[in-house]
């Protein structure tokens, strides 16, 4: 590990410190700041080691959300079967959306595809209004999605506004087995940014999310989700850690 700072991170006005080599934040001059490593013992606390997530949905019979036991650093995962069934699990924070966007929030995560999606199952992650069994459904978002290609695309919605963006290519394919940190930036809301690993995707796409509006619409919460049609599709998602900074105003 080698740590560097940064004065002015990404013209946010915070200062950062960072793993040059991983770029994970570190520590960091947000008065906000949220972070699950996902450490414990399973059960231990309201659900699966962890009291910082009120809810974690799981449609299907075989389908399991839970801490991989004895995972070192700390690891959440989302697992279908192949079971020819409806699957949909979803570690979020059961619809209470406390962040709000116009604050500048940044969410960063640590993810490993363990085992690509197949069939019609599919991978989303970052932020989100109110939970949909259909992800396109879901009225107000800023996310990562991947397919079984492994390729990395993006998307935001931002409800009524008419400028929403849809499979946008990052160029970026998800390796099996290899951590990647991905990170949404909120600083400003008209041109909001996506990174994968410290370098910026999608820049030459604007996504602008001004219309939502602060204290309502723009409330968002941390939401990750592997969905599927009744097939027997199949797919693994690793979650290493999330953290969400944000000013408070």
């Amino acid at each position: 590990m080698s740590i560097d700072c940064k004065w002015n991170w990404h013209n946010t006005g915070h200062q950062v410190w960072y793993d040059d080599q991983t770029f994970e934040t570190l520590e960091n001059t947000y008065p906000l700041q949220y972070y699950d490593d996902f450490l414990g013992v399973a059960g231990g606390q309201v659900f699966d080691g962890t009291y910082s997530w009120n809810v974690v949905r799981d449609v299907g019979i075989n389908s399991t959300v839970a801490i991989d036991a004895n995972s070192v650093n700390g690891v959440f995962l989302l697992t279908f079967t192949a079971d020819a069934e409806v699957q949909d699990t979803v570690l979020f924070h059961d619809d209470n959306r406390s962040f709000d966007v116009t604050h500048g929030v940044i969410f960063e995560a640590g993810i490993n595809i363990v085992e690509l999606p197949t069939s019609t199952a599919q991978i989303v992650f970052g932020m989100c209004g109110l939970d949909a069994l259909d992800k396109d459904a879901v009225v107000e978002n800023a996310w990562f999605k991947l397919d079984g290609s492994g390729a990395v695309v993006v998307e935001t919605d931002d409800g009524a506004g008419g400028t929403d963006n849809d499979d946008v290519a990052t160029g970026v394919t998800a390796v099996i087995g290899t951590y990647n940190i991905y990170r949404i930036d909120f600083t400003t809301i008209t041109d909001v940014k996506f990174f994968i690993d410290g370098v910026r995707v999608c820049a030459s796409t604007t996504f602008d999310m001004s219309t939502l509006v602060g204290g309502t619409t723009a409330r968002l919460q941390p939401y990750f989700s592997q969905d599927k049609d009744a097939d027997a599709g199949k797919a693994i998602t690793a979650i290493d850690y999330v953290k969400i900074l944000s000013n408070r105003s």
